[in-house]
């Protein structure tokens, strides 16, 4: 799974359903921070240049043109990234996201900041 992917996940998971919310989502894993912007049904990713919209249980990411499915819960989420054909899985805690990529088997942490 791509890197961009997942920050978007991350993002996705931690912003609100309704307003809008402007953060930075830190990756843990390449000591790096993206900006962006909106809520989870449809956000800019600054970094990319990108849009991503939900069309319900999936997020299009126009930067790579590709859907991802994407099931939230209270303090879980789980989906399926129909480019990379992996799932994916992850636990919420306050304003961090840790995200499993079973493409890669491995986790990646991001925060908001």
């Amino acid at each position: 799974m791509r890197e961009e992917i997942r920050r978007a996940i991350a993002f996705a998971v931690l912003a609100p359903e309704d307003g809008n919310k402007d953060c930075e989502i830190y990756s843990y894993d390449k000591d790096r921070r993206s900006k962006f912007t909106g809520n989870s049904n449809d956000f800019l990713d600054y970094d990319m240049g990108a849009r991503v919209t939900r069309f319900g249980p999936d997020l299009y990411h126009y930067g790579h043109w590709q859907y991802v499915s994407l099931e939230v819960g209270a303090k879980s989420f789980s989906g399926y990234d129909h480019a990379a054909k992996c799932h994916f899985e992850g636990t919420v805690k306050d304003q961090t996201v840790q995200l499993y990529d079973h493409s890669e088997s491995r986790y990646f942490d991001y925060g908001a900041v």
